[in-house]
């Protein structure tokens, strides 16, 4: 008897030191697994499901294979994930192997498409370990190799409560590239006099140091040189403009003021022009007035006021150096509350000082302009023409009144007419592109863009809304492709792209160093945000020109991460209070996590469903 009672702890040492199967189930609690990043984060509009596993030592029976399969759970339903198996050092087959006396780690990766609702799913284990000498491949799922071995279930381990979304903030609309306006507005205007007037004000003062600047005195002594060597011009016209700042009533009444001006002036320069051709013609005293009524007779002369010039704003903004001018473009285009849209602009004081020295000072004026062949038609015609009958006017009006206008939908009318009507214009097609890739509709936008790449191949506004064409596709490789053949054929747009590629991949190191000359960009925050720079990034955000819902709610993500409660609700507050939709998205961000039950965060959230 006593020799067979030493024999057994011999085998027991043997086979694993009698810690089999029912041992490993037992202890289970003692493998630590570590979601990463915790909880699991979505990329790319996908759940990306990774943890680490880490087994002790003593723990992994050398004879034992442990199916491990993952869940994911939410409201919506539940997803099983791909399989892995981890082995013992006994058996064969696919897996990776734990070694009984060292233990191990192991990782785990899989990838599921992301769907609105799954913010608040949890990520689940129960391992299946069953006694084999050659692990099971082809079974799928963890009831099956129960049944089939005999497993034995572990009890349940949640890997993940919760889904981080925060990599869905990336601003992927990008630099879409407008094929260049061949309209030339002063085809037929011989000559223009512009007379400048300070800040708010509209009397005449030669000094002021923009008329010494222009010489505009001398300018309107050209008028009268022009029409003794020309004749009497078809039309005149006379138009007076403020600067887009400060009241816009106050501004309406600046701008006649300064168009009546330019009227008293330019009624001075036109006696002076009369009575000088009288004189070459030698008329003699009591012809004179008839010899002036028969000379002007035909010309037409328009004065009005066109209060805050916005589309000049614009044009002149984006010809100038000035540093994130496509977002104050984008204030413009999209921001109709004219009092909101000046004090947006104005929230980014370094930007707005350099608007209030080179853009505002040229705005300030009235213009008079001599017409000697058909006028050109105004902007506001033209807008007016292009709504009413797009065929009355020429593919180069068209085209010009879709760049002049505020409204996207409004510009994608009439470039789609332009393309129905101009179908071998490449220009055409492509704008029509990129207003469907800016307004979100891609299969619109592909129609169009492949009609321009066979009229237009190598074009780089052509090459750079393709490159968003796949980039919005999630074709990333030829997205790639085609943003360096645009930067190889000299787009300065793609340039801006593909730090934008590199954020929907997840390269934010990349991104943050292509970033770094967009100082004050929402791609930049949420890059430096994603490399654990918080405190950069909340700088980065203060100084964005367009202080929208989406800046406060990333700052508010950003002040969270810190542990700054006070802030991070502030913001969040702001940020709910221009768009209504946001409360939803906080209810479920886990980046709020620490604050939902809160009673402030509660109030901020609540929906009006609620109240």
């Amino acid at each position: 008897m006593k020799k067979i009672l030493f024999l057994i702890p011999v085998m027991c040492i043997m086979f694993v030191g009698c810690k089999g199967l029912s041992y490993m189930k037992r202890h289970a609690g003692e493998v630590r697994y570590q979601a990463i990043p915790d909880p699991v984060a979505t990329m790319d509009d996908k759940v990306v499901v990774k943890f680490t596993g880490a087994i002790p030592q003593k723990y992994f029976a050398k004879n034992v294979a442990v199916f491990v399969q993952p869940v994911f759970t939410w409201d919506g339903g539940s997803i099983p994930l791909e399989p892995m198996t981890l082995k013992g050092e006994n058996v064969e087959g696919d897996g990776t192997m734990i070694k009984y006396q060292t233990g191990g780690r192991f990782t785990y990766t899989d990838l599921i498409d992301f769907k609105p609702g799954m913010e608040t799913g949890r990520v689940t284990l129960a391992p299946v370990g069953y006694k084999t000498s050659f692990t099971d491949a082809e079974t799928k799922f963890a009831d099956e190799i129960v049944d089939k071995h005999n497993g034995k279930t572990f009890n349940e381990v949640l890997i993940s409560d919760g889904v981080n979304n925060t990599s869905a903030w990336v601003d992927i609309r990008g630099n879409i590239a407008i094929a260049p306006i061949n309209y030339n507005k002063k085809q037929g205007v011989v000559e223009t006099a512009d007379i400048y007037f300070p800040n708010g004000l509209s009397k005449l003062d030669w000094n002021f140091e923009m008329n010494r600047k222009f010489d505009t005195k001398n300018g309107l002594e050209e008028l009268k040189q022009i029409m003794l060597q020309n004749g009497m011009p078809k039309q005149v016209t006379i138009t007076g403009w403020a600067s887009p700042e400060g009241e816009e009533t106050n501004n309406v009444g600046v701008s006649k003021g300064r168009a009546d001006v330019a009227a008293e002036q330019f009624k001075r320069v036109f006696e002076e022009t009369l009575n000088a051709m009288a004189k070459r013609a030698k008329v003699k005293p009591q012809d004179l007035d008839y010899f002036k009524y028969n000379l002007q007779k035909e010309v037409v002369q328009t004065t009005r006021a066109a209060g805050e010039d916005w589309v000049h704003f614009v044009l002149m903004v984006e010809e100038s150096n000035i540093q994130d001018k496509h977002n104050i473009v984008n204030i413009v285009e999209t921001q109709q509350n004219l009092i909101k849209r000046e004090q947006m602009i104005k929230n980014y004081a370094t930007v707005y000082t350099q608007l209030a020295d080179e853009i505002f000072p040229n705005l300030r004026r009235a213009q008079i302009a001599l017409y000697y062949s058909e006028a050109r038609k105004n902007d506001q015609d033209l807008a007016k023409q292009a709504t009413i009958n797009p065929s009355k006017l020429s593919f180069d009006e068209l085209m010009y009144a879709a760049y002049i206008n505020y409204s996207y939908p409004t510009k994608l009318k009439y470039y789609k007419w332009a393309t129905e009507n101009h179908s071998d214009q490449w220009a055409a097609w492509n704008n029509a592109g990129a207003v469907s890739l800016y307004m979100g509709d891609v299969e619109e936008a592909e129609r169009y863009l492949n009609v321009a790449r066979e009229l237009n191949p190598h074009n780089p506004d052509v090459l750079n809304n393709t490159g968003l064409l796949y980039m919005a596709k999630k074709e990333y490789p030829m997205a790639k492709k085609y943003f360096e053949e645009a930067q190889r054929q000299g787009s300065v747009d793609a340039n801006a792209n593909i730090p934008i590629l590199n954020l929907k991949q997840g390269n934010y190191e990349d991104a943050e160093k292509s970033l770094k000359g967009n100082t004050c960009s929402f791609n930049l925050a949420f890059a430096q945000l994603q490399n654990d720079q918080a405190t950069t990034a909340i700088r980065t955000l203060d100084c964005c020109l367009d202080q929208n819902a989406e800046v406060y709610y990333l700052r508010a993500v950003a002040y969270a991460r810190l542990g700054d409660k006070a802030n991070a609700l502030k913001n969040l507050k702001e940020s709910v209070a221009q768009n209504y939709e946001y409360k939803k998205t906080a209810q479920t961000d886990v980046e709020f996590r620490n604050y939902w039950e809160d009673q402030e965060f509660k109030t901020i959230v609540q929906l009006y469903t609620e109240e």
